[in-house]
């Protein structure tokens, strides 16, 4: 692996920020015990979390998952729904919700004409690199939603971002202004090892979490 794909093309003094990013990972665990490791989650739900989940609070994601499982048979009868059923279905007050919509259909739909069933099963049968890149190929697909799938449901090295967290990390001077989140991504998953991935994930979006509630509660006062 070359300097520039373990650390990110945004990343100009890895050095710096690797410290960096260590301290947060240790204050921010700290501040937010992780919860025991799930057992991997299925991995076309996981999709679908992942995709109603970047830049949105997991209270509002989970309620958006029963309103599916409530609603849907099963994900084929997602999958062959049009986006405007679904769209209105989930509200369309929704963050970005044509886009969720959007990946959510167009992937479940890739992924039945590629596999010829519903089913990412496959993927645990290759490497971890390979199904990451199966996923990265999918339409429309969200750096935060892949690597949501491949820590969850593969028990993957991976580290989701979104925008949301991106911010927080600018703020706190993990990465530098022009960093991506493809490339914080990548420079976390070299710096990190694959338990402390899955551990800073939760804490970082809790932390950003409980940074959008003081916001909130800083306007209103």
């Amino acid at each position: 692996m070359t300097e520039d794909q373990g650390q990110g093309k945004g990343l100009k003094n890895a050095t710096k920020y690797a410290d960096e990013l260590r301290s947060l990972h240790k204050r921010l665990v700290k501040q937010y015990p992780p919860e025991p490791k799930q057992p991997p989650k299925d991995p076309l739900l996981a999709l679908v979390r992942g995709a109603m989940s970047f830049d949105v609070p997991d209270a509002k994601a989970e309620e958006t998952m029963r309103l599916i499982d409530r609603e849907f048979v099963d994900l084929n009868e997602l999958r062959v729904a049009t986006e405007l059923e679904v769209q209105e279905l989930l509200g369309a007050r929704y963050p970005a919700i044509e886009r969720r919509v959007t990946m959510i259909t167009q992937a479940l739909n890739a992924i039945f004409e590629k596999e010829h069933t519903l089913s990412l099963d496959r993927l645990k049968a290759i490497s971890r690199r390979d199904a990451r890149q199966f996923l990265r190929d999918l339409p429309e697909m969200h750096p935060f939603v892949e690597a949501h799938v491949m820590l969850v449901a593969f028990d993957g090295h991976a580290m989701p971002v979104d925008d949301e967290m991106l911010a927080y990390l600018k703020e706190e001077e993990v990465v530098d202004e022009g960093a991506s989140l493809d490339d914080v991504q990548r420079f976390i998953e070299h710096q990190l090892k694959a338990e402390e991935c899955y551990d800073l994930y939760f804490a970082l979006r809790k932390a950003v979490s409980d940074e959008g509630a003081r916001g909130k509660r800083k306007a209103k006062s």
